[in-house]
């Protein structure tokens, strides 16, 4: 049964292909969903899928981010999964709180 998870990385992340990273590895490991900018210095992503391919997509990303990217925290957490298909790079929303 598919999961959707929310996996937000903080730290420098922006203006690095971060976001077109995260894209690649989301379909190498078949995972739906979305990866943006939000505020200054974090990135948001919503992946949608197998759990055990959200695990290895999740451990994918933090084990190879863009060579310059400093991952400072990351927040893991559960999301209602709606069905989702293919994965895209989203619009930034801004947020400097």
């Amino acid at each position: 049964m598919a999961e959707r998870r929310r996996v937000t990385i903080h730290g420098f992340v922006q203006g690095i292909y971060f976001r077109e990273t995260v894209r690649q590895i989301a379909q190498r490991h078949a995972v739906a969903g979305f990866v943006r900018n939000f505020g200054r210095d974090r990135v948001e992503i919503e992946a949608e899928g197998e759990p055990a391919e959200l695990d290895a997509f999740v451990d994918a990303v933090l084990a190879n981010p863009p060579p310059s990217a400093r991952v400072d925290r990351v927040e893991l957490s559960v999301a209602t999964a709606i069905g989702e298909s293919g994965f895209i790079v989203a619009p930034t929303v801004r947020h400097d709180a």
